[in-house]
C-alpha cells in the first residue's frame, strides 16, 4: 500500500504495552510500516525489537519473563480482586517493602533475568543499525529530565527505559542515574516530529481501573501510579494525528506478562477500529 510516511510513538504500560506487538502486527498485514519508532518504557522494548530483528513478533511473544522482576504474589490491583488477604498476602507485601528499603526493590536473580530477557531480544545490537530509526526514552531521577538514546547498546537502552523504580535497580550513566521513560515523558510526541515523518501516530496502551479493590498502602501507591500514567499519557498524546487507545476486556495488571496474547490482540483490535482514520490520514 503506498501510504505517507509515518512515524509511531509506543507509549508505556508494563504488560499492556504488548498492545504494540499487535498493532505492529495489524500495520504490517496492512503492508504500512513506520519510518520510525520513539519508545517509552515497554513500547522501547517493543521498538527495538521491531527494529532490530525480522522475526520481532515470534521474539516478543516467546520470550521467557517468568523470572523477570515483580512485586510479589498478589501484588497487583488486579490480583488483588483474587488474593482476598491471609498470612500469604501480607507476607509478600513486607518481603517487597523490604526488599525496597533494602535495595532496589527485586532480588538480584530476579533483576538478572529480566535484563538476560532483554539481552535475548536485542542482543549486542545497537539502537542505530536498525532498520528503521528508533529513539528509546528514559527519565534521569538526578535531575528529572527526559534522557534520549538514538544509538549505542540497545540492550542498555532499553533496560534504562523500562527500571521502573522500586522495583528494578536504576542504571547508572555518569552523573545520571536512569529509570522507566514514563516518569518525564510517557509518550515524545516531540521527539516523532523530528524524526521527519509528515504523520505521528501514537499508541496508549494505558487503561481505567474497573473495579479495583484497595486494600493496603502498597496497592493505594500502585493505584496512584496507575491514575498519574493514565492522566500523563492522554495529555502527551494529544498532539498526535491519530491515537490509538487499545481496549482491554479485562484490568490487566502492569506486571502480568502472563496476559501478553490477550494484549497483543487488544491492539490489533485497535488498528482494525481505525481503519478509516488510518486510510484518511496515511
Amino acid at each position: 500500500m503506498d501510504a505517507r510516511p509515518f512515524t509511531l510513538v509506543l507509549a508505556g504500560g508494563g504488560a499492556r504495552g504488548y498492545a504494540h506487538v499487535g498493532v505492529l502486527r495489524a500495520l504490517q498485514v496492512m503492508g504500512l510500516e513506520p519510518a520510525g519508532v520513539v519508545g517509552v518504557s515497554m513500547g522501547a522494548v517493543v521498538a527495538a525489537t521491531y527494529a532490530l530483528r525480522e522475526d520481532w513478533y515470534e521474539a516478543l511473544l516467546s520470550v521467557d519473563l517468568s523470572g523477570a522482576p515483580s512485586l510479589g504474589a498478589g501484588h497487583g490491583l488486579r490480583g488483588a480482586a483474587v488474593h482476598d488477604g491471609g498470612i500469604r498476602r501480607a507476607w509478600s507485601y513486607a518481603h517487597t517493602a523490604w526488599n525496597m528499603v533494602n535495595g532496589w526493590g527485586s532480588p538480584d536473580d530476579a533483576a538478572a533475568a529480566g535484563r538476560a530477557a532483554l539481552d535475548t531480544l536485542v542482543g549486542s545490537g545497537r539502537l542505530e543499525d536498525g532498520r528503521i530509526p528508533v529513539i528509546v526514552c528514559a527519565t534521569d531521577l538526578r535531575s528529572g529530565s527526559r534522557v534520549e538514546f538514538s544509538s549505542g547498546p540497545a540492550a542498555s537502552a532499553v533496560y534504562a527505559s523500562s527500571a521502573l523504580a522500586g522495583v528494578v535497580r536504576p542504571m547508572e550513566r555518569g552523573n545520571q542515574l536512569l529509570v522507566d521513560g514514563v516518569y518525564a515523558d510517557d509518550a515524545p510526541v516531540d521527539l516523532a516530529r523530528k524524526m521527519g515523518a509528515p504523520v505521528v501516530i501514537a499508541v496508549d496502551p494505558s487503561q481505567g481501573a474497573g473495579a479495583v479493590l484497595i486494600t493496603n498502602g502498597l496497592q493505594a501507591v500502585m493505584r496512584a501510579m496507575e491514575i498519574c500514567h493514565l492522566v500523563h499519557a492522554h495529555l502527551r498524546t494529544e498532539s498526535a494525528d491519530l491515537v490509538l487507545r487499545p481496549e482491554f476486556r479485562e484490568f490487566i495488571d502492569v506486571l502480568d506478562f502472563d496476559a501478553r496474547r490477550d494484549c497483543v490482540a487488544a491492539g490489533i483490535r485497535a488498528v482494525r477500529a481505525h481503519r478509516n482514520e488510518l486510510a484518511r490520514i496515511l
